[in-house]
């Protein structure tokens, strides 16, 4: 019969505890280590557990305490990506700032390069991979290492998320934390956990309202450069939150606020404040009364708001603003605005308002049609890669638009051989295009390839549509 001494007997003290030889309670953060607010590790690693290896019991809490430890050993050792050295992580700076920072403009290179040096800091380790995971997202993903790379970012995101500071009495929200979030929610989103997803982005919300962005008390103590970059923080987390009451139907909080300044410092360039300021204009016209209809009563969309909502997205100086800015930034406007007019047209049809002869073209009943040849237009001027780089977001929108341009061709009146053809063309093009992304989730996946199927056995005589669902 086992004594009550040996059932509470603990196999193996945790770091920490091992080099204080205190007693530890095994826990996954054991006893100790909470209330010294310690990282608490464990490793199968005996070298590291020996005499000639530990530390004097009090130089680990005066350490950890004074911000500037010795070892490197209270980084939680969680998997092999945790042992990464600071070169690995420095080598993905000029993936950031090409393809990362343009449409997250809050942390600078220099700032991540801050971070990496002080990832002996809780909160500094945790931005760090979640700023690597969502860097290898959306620029070094490919089909052929998908599962390689869905793991790595997999357990990126755990280890941001257990390193990080926990939310308790005494926590400070901080920009760094905000962002942190923000990047674990793209990530999610990328993977498919999208509930997660949510739960992060109204994290760093609650965030941005802790750190009173919006109070102009605030604010006006502040530098230019500093003010400008919470702004942008402001509106990064209104975008995000827009994005997400459309596709995941979920309410939103954040109301349109103040642009941000202009930011005279070599942090954000000219060409990125003039991107970054047609985004917010964009996602701007995802207003109220669009987010109510959406996801709420449909029966009160009118043709007249439709046509106002045609007008707003059909203007001629933005098509020339959006000309001038980079391939990257013009790839996620161009096809962020198709995706709007599709949006548009389904609300138009599920009140019964679309017709063959409609006075607005969002009115008609083959506007997606209408779209989908634009689209290609457009989609074949540039790189695949400049599409994949904006990771999940960019698969939603193409997918509403595909599925939609889909369900027109199979339902719509006949049309003659020569236009069937042109459209089944465009939605094989579309295909590629689509599949091409290592993160497609497998649902919906499948909702595509069952309508594909449709189209084939609706249009056996058209060889092209042959050529779907292989």
């Amino acid at each position: 019969m086992t004594s009550p001494t040996s059932k509470s007997r603990v196999p193996k003290a945790c770091e920490p505890c091992n080099r204080r030889k205190v007693r530890c309670n095994g826990q996954q953060r054991c006893q100790q280590c909470e209330h010294l607010d310690l990282l608490c590790t464990y490793t199968e690693n005996r070298s590291a557990r020996s005499r000639k290896h530990t530390l004097r019991r009090g130089a680990i809490i005066s350490n950890y305490k004074s911000g500037t430890p010795k070892t490197t050993s209270l980084i939680p050792l969680l998997s092999p990506t945790s042992q990464l050295p600071a070169s690995y992580f420095e080598s993905l700076l000029p993936d950031y700032m090409s393809s990362v920072y343009p449409f997250s403009p809050i942390i600078t290179g220099a700032e991540v390069q801050t971070s990496i040096n002080k990832m002996n800091e809780r909160e500094h380790a945790a931005f760090i991979y979640a700023f690597t995971a969502v860097t290898l997202d959306l620029t070094r993903a490919s089909k052929s290492t998908s599962s390689h790379s869905t793991s790595q970012i997999a357990d990126l995101m755990r280890q941001s998320v257990d390193i990080q500071q926990p939310l308790v009495i005494g926590f400070r929200p901080s920009i760094l934390r905000a962002m942190t979030s923000i990047f674990i929610q793209m990530c999610a989103m990328s993977l498919g956990h999208y509930d997660l997803g949510f739960f992060y982005l109204r994290e760093a919300i609650s965030m941005i309202h802790m750190l009173r962005i919006t109070d102009k008390s605030v604010l006006a103590g502040l530098s230019t450069p500093e003010r400008a970059r919470r702004q942008r923080l402001y509106w990064q987390c209104f975008i995000h939150e827009r994005f997400m009451s459309i596709v995941y139907f979920s309410p939103v909080t954040l109301p349109p606020a103040q642009y941000p300044e202009e930011d005279a410092t070599a942090s954000v360039s000219l060409e990125i404040q003039r991107g970054w300021t047609q985004v917010i204009k964009t996602f701007c016209m995802l207003d109220a009364s669009f987010i109510s209809l959406w996801i709420g009563d449909r029966s009160q969309v009118t043709a007249s708001w439709v046509e106002g909502k045609h007008r707003e997205l059909d203007d001629e100086l933005w098509e020339t603003e959006v000309s001038m800015l980079s391939e990257l930034q013009q790839a996620d406007l161009v096809i962020t605005r198709q995706w709007m007019r599709t949006l548009l047209w389904q609300m138009a049809m599920s009140n019964c308002l679309l017709s063959s002869h409609a006075s607005c073209p969002s009115l008609e009943l083959e506007m997606p049609l209408k779209l989908s040849s634009q689209l290609r237009q457009f989609l074949t001027k540039i790189s695949q890669n400049t599409i994949r780089v904006h990771g999940s977001s960019m698969i939603s929108k193409l997918l509403e638009v595909i599925n939609t341009i889909a369900d027109v061709v199979i339902h719509v009146p006949q049309a003659t051989t020569e236009e069937t053809t042109e459209r089944i063309d465009d939605i094989v093009f579309m295909q590629s295009v689509v599949f091409s992304f290592h993160n497609l989730q497998a649902m919906s996946k499948s909702i595509l390839l069952d309508k594909f199927r449709l189209i084939q056995g609706r249009f056996p005589h058209i060889e092209i549509a042959t050529q779907l669902a292989v």
